[in-house]
Protein backbone atom coordinates (compact mmCIF):
# COMPACT_ATOMS: atom_id res chain seq x y z
CA UNK A 1 0.00 0.00 0.00
CA UNK A 2 1.24 3.46 -0.91
CA UNK A 3 1.73 6.09 1.77
CA UNK A 4 -1.28 8.37 1.84
CA UNK A 5 -0.97 11.90 3.20
CA UNK A 6 -3.72 14.39 3.83
CA UNK A 7 -4.09 16.84 0.97
CA UNK A 8 -4.21 20.36 2.36
CA UNK A 9 -7.15 22.31 0.92
CA UNK A 10 -6.26 25.16 -1.45
CA UNK A 11 -7.52 27.83 0.94
CA UNK A 12 -5.02 26.66 3.58
CA UNK A 13 -2.01 26.76 1.21
CA UNK A 14 0.14 29.68 0.20
CA UNK A 15 -1.22 31.09 -3.04
CA UNK A 16 1.52 31.68 -5.61
CA UNK A 17 1.37 32.88 -9.17
CA UNK A 18 3.67 31.35 -11.75
CA UNK A 19 5.36 33.53 -14.37
CA UNK A 20 6.70 31.11 -17.00
CA UNK A 21 10.48 31.11 -17.39
CA UNK A 22 10.77 33.91 -14.79
CA UNK A 23 9.79 32.48 -11.42
CA UNK A 24 7.02 31.40 -9.09
CA UNK A 25 5.63 33.15 -6.02
CA UNK A 26 8.46 35.05 -4.29
CA UNK A 27 11.15 33.08 -6.16
CA UNK A 28 12.92 34.29 -9.31
CA UNK A 29 15.14 32.14 -11.47
CA UNK A 30 18.76 33.24 -11.08
CA UNK A 31 18.53 33.88 -7.33
CA UNK A 32 21.22 32.45 -5.06
CA UNK A 33 20.32 29.77 -2.50
CA UNK A 34 20.63 32.43 0.20
CA UNK A 35 18.22 34.75 -1.64
CA UNK A 36 15.75 31.88 -2.03
CA UNK A 37 16.02 31.11 1.67
CA UNK A 38 15.37 34.76 2.55
CA UNK A 39 12.40 34.96 0.15
CA UNK A 40 10.84 31.90 1.77
CA UNK A 41 11.69 33.00 5.30
CA UNK A 42 13.23 29.61 6.04
CA UNK A 43 16.83 28.50 6.59
CA UNK A 44 18.23 26.15 3.98
CA UNK A 45 18.17 22.49 4.92
CA UNK A 46 19.02 19.35 3.00
CA UNK A 47 21.67 21.14 0.94
CA UNK A 48 23.29 18.56 -1.28
CA UNK A 49 26.30 19.75 -3.27
CA UNK A 50 26.25 16.70 -5.53
CA UNK A 51 22.63 16.95 -6.64
CA UNK A 52 22.27 20.77 -6.50
CA UNK A 53 19.05 20.97 -4.50
CA UNK A 54 17.67 22.51 -1.34
CA UNK A 55 14.50 21.18 0.21
CA UNK A 56 12.18 23.41 2.21
CA UNK A 57 10.20 20.46 3.54
CA UNK A 58 8.06 22.45 5.97
CA UNK A 59 6.79 24.50 3.00
CA UNK A 60 6.48 21.72 0.43
CA UNK A 61 9.00 23.37 -1.90
CA UNK A 62 12.10 21.81 -3.49
CA UNK A 63 14.55 24.12 -5.24
CA UNK A 64 17.07 23.10 -7.88
CA UNK A 65 20.24 24.99 -8.82
CA UNK A 66 22.63 25.26 -11.73
CA UNK A 67 25.82 23.36 -10.93
CA UNK A 68 28.10 26.03 -12.35
CA UNK A 69 26.98 28.99 -10.19
CA UNK A 70 24.42 27.71 -7.65
CA UNK A 71 21.62 29.95 -8.92
CA UNK A 72 17.97 28.92 -8.94
CA UNK A 73 16.89 27.11 -12.11
CA UNK A 74 13.97 24.94 -10.96
CA UNK A 75 11.19 24.82 -8.37
CA UNK A 76 9.05 21.77 -7.56
CA UNK A 77 5.89 21.90 -5.45
CA UNK A 78 4.69 19.09 -3.19
CA UNK A 79 1.31 17.86 -4.39
CA UNK A 80 -0.13 17.35 -0.92
CA UNK A 81 0.84 20.44 1.04
CA UNK A 82 2.99 22.80 -1.04
CA UNK A 83 1.80 26.22 -2.20
CA UNK A 84 -1.04 26.30 -4.69
CA UNK A 85 0.36 27.48 -8.00
CA UNK A 86 -1.89 29.40 -10.39
CA UNK A 87 -1.38 30.31 -14.01
CA UNK A 88 -4.06 32.11 -15.99
CA UNK A 89 -6.65 31.03 -13.41
CA UNK A 90 -5.67 27.34 -13.49
CA UNK A 91 -4.57 25.63 -10.26
CA UNK A 92 -1.60 23.35 -10.92
CA UNK A 93 -0.67 21.65 -7.61
CA UNK A 94 -2.34 18.63 -6.04
CA UNK A 95 -4.80 17.93 -8.85
CA UNK A 96 -5.64 14.61 -10.44
CA UNK A 97 -3.55 14.45 -13.64
CA UNK A 98 -6.65 13.85 -15.76
CA UNK A 99 -8.07 17.19 -14.59
CA UNK A 100 -5.16 19.04 -16.21
CA UNK A 101 -4.87 16.99 -19.41
CA UNK A 102 -7.16 19.26 -21.46
CA UNK A 103 -5.30 22.34 -20.20
CA UNK A 104 -1.92 20.84 -21.12
CA UNK A 105 -3.14 19.84 -24.57
CA UNK A 106 -4.55 23.34 -25.16
CA UNK A 107 -1.29 24.82 -23.85
CA UNK A 108 0.59 23.13 -26.66
CA UNK A 109 -1.53 25.11 -29.11
CA UNK A 110 -1.44 28.45 -27.33
CA UNK A 111 1.90 28.60 -25.48
CA UNK A 112 5.06 28.15 -27.51
CA UNK A 113 4.03 25.15 -29.40
CA UNK A 114 4.62 21.65 -28.16
CA UNK A 115 3.52 19.14 -25.58
CA UNK A 116 6.21 16.61 -24.67
CA UNK A 117 5.86 13.32 -22.84
CA UNK A 118 8.96 12.27 -20.92
CA UNK A 119 10.38 8.82 -20.26
CA UNK A 120 8.36 8.65 -17.03
CA UNK A 121 5.14 9.34 -18.93
CA UNK A 122 4.76 12.83 -17.52
CA UNK A 123 3.74 15.77 -19.66
CA UNK A 124 5.57 19.03 -20.12
CA UNK A 125 5.36 22.30 -21.98
CA UNK A 126 9.00 23.21 -22.68
CA UNK A 127 8.00 26.57 -24.15
CA UNK A 128 6.68 27.53 -20.72
CA UNK A 129 9.31 25.71 -18.66
CA UNK A 130 6.79 23.36 -17.05
CA UNK A 131 6.94 19.65 -16.27
CA UNK A 132 3.72 18.30 -14.79
CA UNK A 133 5.06 15.51 -12.65
CA UNK A 134 2.93 13.09 -10.69
CA UNK A 135 3.39 12.35 -7.01
CA UNK A 136 1.91 9.14 -5.64
CA UNK A 137 -0.47 9.61 -2.71
CA UNK A 138 -2.27 6.48 -1.61
CA UNK A 139 -4.13 4.99 -4.55
CA UNK A 140 -3.94 8.21 -6.57
CA UNK A 141 -1.32 10.31 -8.26
CA UNK A 142 -1.50 14.08 -7.75
CA UNK A 143 0.13 16.80 -9.81
CA UNK A 144 3.52 18.06 -8.71
CA UNK A 145 4.43 21.02 -10.96
CA UNK A 146 8.09 21.59 -11.70
CA UNK A 147 8.83 25.01 -13.17
CA UNK A 148 12.22 25.81 -14.71
CA UNK A 149 14.34 28.66 -16.03
CA UNK A 150 14.73 29.28 -19.78
CA UNK A 151 18.11 27.54 -20.02
CA UNK A 152 16.61 24.34 -18.54
CA UNK A 153 13.27 24.46 -20.36
CA UNK A 154 14.04 22.73 -23.65
CA UNK A 155 15.19 19.42 -22.12
CA UNK A 156 13.27 19.63 -18.82
CA UNK A 157 10.83 16.79 -19.59
CA UNK A 158 13.69 14.34 -20.26
CA UNK A 159 14.66 12.54 -17.06
CA UNK A 160 17.58 10.92 -18.86
CA UNK A 161 19.42 13.84 -20.47
CA UNK A 162 17.68 16.89 -19.02
CA UNK A 163 19.13 19.31 -16.48
CA UNK A 164 16.71 18.62 -13.60
CA UNK A 165 18.71 16.77 -10.91
CA UNK A 166 18.10 13.03 -10.69
CA UNK A 167 16.71 13.40 -7.17
CA UNK A 168 13.48 14.84 -8.57
CA UNK A 169 12.94 11.84 -10.82
CA UNK A 170 13.80 9.20 -8.21
CA UNK A 171 12.09 10.53 -5.08
CA UNK A 172 8.60 11.36 -6.36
Amino acid sequence: MWLERKIVPDEERWQWTWSPLEGVGPLRFGQSAEQVSAALGEPTSGRNLTEQWVQFSSLGVDTYYRSEDWTLAGVAIDACYGPQISFEGVRLAGRLPSELTPWLEAGADTHEGRLCIGLNGEAGLPGLGLVMRCQQNGDFARTRPVMVAPDWADMSVDSWEGPIPSREWSVY
